[in-house]
Protein backbone atom coordinates (compact mmCIF):
# COMPACT_ATOMS: atom_id res chain seq x y z
CA UNK A 1 0.00 0.00 0.00
CA UNK A 2 2.69 2.20 1.03
CA UNK A 3 4.25 1.79 -2.63
CA UNK A 4 1.15 2.83 -4.42
CA UNK A 5 0.70 6.11 -2.17
CA UNK A 6 3.98 6.93 -2.87
CA UNK A 7 3.87 6.54 -7.02
CA UNK A 8 0.43 8.49 -6.83
CA UNK A 9 1.88 11.43 -4.63
CA UNK A 10 4.16 12.64 -6.82
CA UNK A 11 1.65 12.83 -9.89
CA UNK A 12 -0.79 14.47 -7.95
CA UNK A 13 1.94 17.14 -6.45
CA UNK A 14 1.94 17.68 -10.63
CA UNK A 15 -1.02 18.24 -11.27
CA UNK A 16 -2.08 20.43 -8.35
CA UNK A 17 0.90 22.54 -9.77
CA UNK A 18 -0.19 23.02 -12.82
CA UNK A 19 -3.55 23.40 -11.96
CA UNK A 20 -2.62 26.41 -10.27
CA UNK A 21 0.41 27.86 -12.89
CA UNK A 22 -2.90 27.58 -15.26
CA UNK A 23 -5.41 29.70 -12.52
CA UNK A 24 -2.90 31.92 -12.60
CA UNK A 25 -2.09 33.03 -16.04
CA UNK A 26 -5.98 33.45 -16.16
CA UNK A 27 -5.98 35.57 -13.08
CA UNK A 28 -3.14 37.64 -13.99
CA UNK A 29 -4.74 38.12 -17.77
CA UNK A 30 -8.23 39.26 -16.38
CA UNK A 31 -6.76 41.84 -13.74
CA UNK A 32 -5.61 43.79 -16.42
CA UNK A 33 -3.14 42.05 -19.05
CA UNK A 34 -4.10 41.10 -22.34
CA UNK A 35 -6.20 42.58 -24.61
CA UNK A 36 -9.12 43.41 -21.73
CA UNK A 37 -7.33 47.17 -21.30
CA UNK A 38 -7.41 47.65 -24.47
CA UNK A 39 -11.15 47.57 -24.84
CA UNK A 40 -11.46 49.66 -21.87
CA UNK A 41 -12.80 53.14 -21.88
CA UNK A 42 -10.83 54.73 -19.22
CA UNK A 43 -8.79 58.15 -19.34
CA UNK A 44 -5.42 58.56 -19.94
CA UNK A 45 -5.50 62.27 -19.56
CA UNK A 46 -7.18 64.67 -16.99
CA UNK A 47 -6.35 68.50 -18.16
CA UNK A 48 -8.07 71.66 -15.90
CA UNK A 49 -8.96 75.15 -16.74
CA UNK A 50 -7.63 74.69 -20.30
CA UNK A 51 -8.09 76.77 -23.81
CA UNK A 52 -7.15 74.85 -26.77
CA UNK A 53 -6.52 77.68 -30.48
CA UNK A 54 -7.20 76.13 -33.62
CA UNK A 55 -5.18 78.40 -36.60
CA UNK A 56 -6.13 79.42 -40.10
CA UNK A 57 -3.65 79.47 -42.95
CA UNK A 58 -2.81 83.11 -42.44
CA UNK A 59 -1.78 82.62 -38.49
CA UNK A 60 -5.04 84.17 -36.89
CA UNK A 61 -7.01 81.99 -34.81
CA UNK A 62 -10.28 80.61 -36.03
CA UNK A 63 -11.70 79.10 -33.11
CA UNK A 64 -10.66 78.65 -29.50
CA UNK A 65 -12.33 75.73 -27.49
CA UNK A 66 -11.24 75.43 -23.41
CA UNK A 67 -13.09 73.83 -20.24
CA UNK A 68 -13.08 73.73 -16.79
CA UNK A 69 -11.95 69.94 -16.58
CA UNK A 70 -11.44 67.80 -19.87
CA UNK A 71 -10.95 63.83 -19.75
CA UNK A 72 -8.92 62.28 -22.65
CA UNK A 73 -9.64 58.59 -23.82
CA UNK A 74 -6.83 57.01 -25.91
CA UNK A 75 -9.33 54.13 -27.03
CA UNK A 76 -11.33 56.49 -29.48
CA UNK A 77 -9.18 59.12 -29.02
CA UNK A 78 -12.10 61.45 -27.74
CA UNK A 79 -12.38 64.01 -24.72
CA UNK A 80 -15.43 64.91 -21.98
CA UNK A 81 -15.45 68.08 -20.78
CA UNK A 82 -17.03 69.66 -18.13
CA UNK A 83 -17.79 73.63 -18.49
CA UNK A 84 -17.13 73.77 -22.30
CA UNK A 85 -16.97 77.08 -24.30
CA UNK A 86 -16.40 77.29 -27.84
CA UNK A 87 -15.85 80.62 -29.64
CA UNK A 88 -15.90 80.90 -33.22
CA UNK A 89 -13.56 83.83 -34.25
CA UNK A 90 -15.60 86.33 -37.82
CA UNK A 91 -12.75 89.24 -39.13
CA UNK A 92 -16.06 91.52 -39.27
CA UNK A 93 -17.68 90.68 -36.14
CA UNK A 94 -20.34 88.78 -34.51
CA UNK A 95 -17.92 85.81 -32.94
CA UNK A 96 -20.26 82.35 -31.92
CA UNK A 97 -19.98 81.43 -28.66
CA UNK A 98 -21.31 78.29 -27.22
CA UNK A 99 -21.37 77.60 -23.71
CA UNK A 100 -22.85 73.73 -22.18
CA UNK A 101 -22.64 72.20 -18.97
CA UNK A 102 -20.70 69.49 -20.24
CA UNK A 103 -19.86 67.88 -23.88
CA UNK A 104 -17.41 65.72 -25.75
CA UNK A 105 -15.30 66.15 -28.67
CA UNK A 106 -14.30 63.21 -31.38
CA UNK A 107 -10.70 62.74 -32.42
CA UNK A 108 -9.10 65.46 -33.83
CA UNK A 109 -11.70 67.98 -32.31
CA UNK A 110 -13.61 68.02 -35.95
CA UNK A 111 -16.71 67.24 -34.32
CA UNK A 112 -18.09 68.56 -30.28
CA UNK A 113 -21.59 67.38 -28.69
CA UNK A 114 -22.82 69.80 -26.49
CA UNK A 115 -25.23 68.87 -23.43
CA UNK A 116 -27.20 70.48 -20.91
CA UNK A 117 -27.95 73.96 -20.54
CA UNK A 118 -26.51 74.95 -23.97
CA UNK A 119 -26.44 78.52 -24.28
CA UNK A 120 -25.34 80.15 -28.39
CA UNK A 121 -24.55 83.58 -28.59
CA UNK A 122 -24.37 86.15 -31.57
CA UNK A 123 -22.14 89.11 -30.77
CA UNK A 124 -23.57 92.03 -31.49
CA UNK A 125 -22.58 93.58 -34.69
CA UNK A 126 -23.40 97.68 -36.33
CA UNK A 127 -26.09 95.99 -38.04
CA UNK A 128 -27.75 93.07 -35.89
CA UNK A 129 -28.42 92.86 -31.95
CA UNK A 130 -26.78 90.62 -30.17
CA UNK A 131 -28.65 86.58 -30.83
CA UNK A 132 -28.90 84.01 -27.96
CA UNK A 133 -30.44 80.67 -28.39
CA UNK A 134 -30.77 78.10 -25.80
CA UNK A 135 -31.21 74.45 -26.02
CA UNK A 136 -30.22 70.91 -24.18
CA UNK A 137 -27.96 69.54 -27.25
CA UNK A 138 -25.84 71.22 -29.81
CA UNK A 139 -23.78 69.09 -32.60
CA UNK A 140 -21.00 71.73 -33.62
CA UNK A 141 -19.27 70.60 -36.88
CA UNK A 142 -16.13 73.30 -37.02
CA UNK A 143 -14.43 72.44 -40.12
CA UNK A 144 -18.26 73.29 -42.30
CA UNK A 145 -18.70 76.44 -39.94
CA UNK A 146 -22.15 74.89 -39.15
CA UNK A 147 -24.12 73.67 -35.72
CA UNK A 148 -27.47 71.81 -35.15
CA UNK A 149 -29.77 70.47 -33.22
CA UNK A 150 -32.89 68.87 -33.40
CA UNK A 151 -34.26 70.03 -29.76
CA UNK A 152 -36.84 72.77 -28.76
CA UNK A 153 -34.76 75.82 -29.37
CA UNK A 154 -35.50 79.57 -27.85
CA UNK A 155 -33.78 82.37 -29.90
CA UNK A 156 -34.18 86.01 -28.90
CA UNK A 157 -32.46 89.01 -30.32
CA UNK A 158 -33.18 92.52 -28.99
CA UNK A 159 -36.89 92.15 -28.20
CA UNK A 160 -37.76 89.50 -30.41
CA UNK A 161 -38.06 85.90 -29.39
CA UNK A 162 -38.59 82.82 -31.62
CA UNK A 163 -39.44 79.22 -30.51
CA UNK A 164 -39.07 76.01 -32.59
CA UNK A 165 -37.56 72.55 -32.78
CA UNK A 166 -34.67 71.70 -34.54
CA UNK A 167 -32.33 74.59 -35.45
CA UNK A 168 -29.22 74.82 -38.30
CA UNK A 169 -26.32 77.95 -37.00
CA UNK A 170 -24.71 79.12 -40.35
CA UNK A 171 -21.13 80.91 -39.21
CA UNK A 172 -20.71 82.26 -42.60
CA UNK A 173 -24.28 84.00 -43.07
CA UNK A 174 -24.61 84.35 -38.88
CA UNK A 175 -27.73 82.64 -39.29
CA UNK A 176 -29.98 80.90 -36.84
CA UNK A 177 -32.12 78.85 -39.11
CA UNK A 178 -35.47 76.88 -36.95
CA UNK A 179 -36.62 73.94 -38.41
CA UNK A 180 -39.98 73.35 -37.30
CA UNK A 181 -43.09 74.57 -35.01
CA UNK A 182 -41.66 77.80 -35.26
CA UNK A 183 -43.62 80.62 -32.85
CA UNK A 184 -42.60 83.92 -31.92
CA UNK A 185 -43.08 87.38 -31.94
CA UNK A 186 -41.13 90.33 -33.88
CA UNK A 187 -39.98 93.83 -32.39
CA UNK A 188 -39.53 95.85 -35.66
CA UNK A 189 -35.84 97.47 -35.27
CA UNK A 190 -36.49 101.53 -35.04
CA UNK A 191 -34.91 103.21 -38.07
CA UNK A 192 -32.22 105.43 -37.82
Amino acid sequence: MKSRVAHVLPIALMLLLAALTLWLQYATQQAGGGDAGAKRHDPDAIVENFTVHRLGEEGSTQYTYSAAKMLHFPDDDSSELIAPRIVHLDDIGGDITATANRGTVTKGGEEAFLYDNVLVVRAATSEREEARAKTEFLHVLSEKHIAETDRPVRITEGHSVLTGVGMLIDRDSHEFRLRSQVRGSYDVPKRK
